[in-house]
């Protein structure tokens, strides 16, 4: 990622680690502060639409970093839709008493 910058790398972990840290508080303090009642399968559908979110935008932009524009429109618009229907959902989901 970094060839030449060796504490650019670790680095670059470190704060992605931060961001979903703080994106899984806020997460866990907005549900909170919503009176929504989490229930493990709650927190399982959640959190496996984050990281499918995760990997359909990463999985995109690595294709349009290899110069594959068309695989990395094709892949993200479509599992992005996909990914955005489901969140659609799941978010009904959580909303319901």
């Amino acid at each position: 990622m970094f060839p030449n910058a060796p504490i650019l790398g670790p680095l670059y972990w470190i704060i992605m680690g931060v961001i979903y840290s703080v994106n899984l508080a806020g997460f866990y303090y907005r549900t909170k502060d919503s009176k929504i009642q989490m229930t493990w399968w709650k927190w399982l559908f959640s959190v496996l639409w984050f990281i499918g979110i995760n990997v359909v935008i990463a999985g995109g932009f690595t294709l349009f970093g290899e110069n594959e524009m068309r695989a990395g429109l094709y892949f993200t618009g479509l599992f992005g839709i996909i990914f955005i229907i489901l969140g659609v959902g799941l978010w009904r989901l959580l909303n319901t008493r």
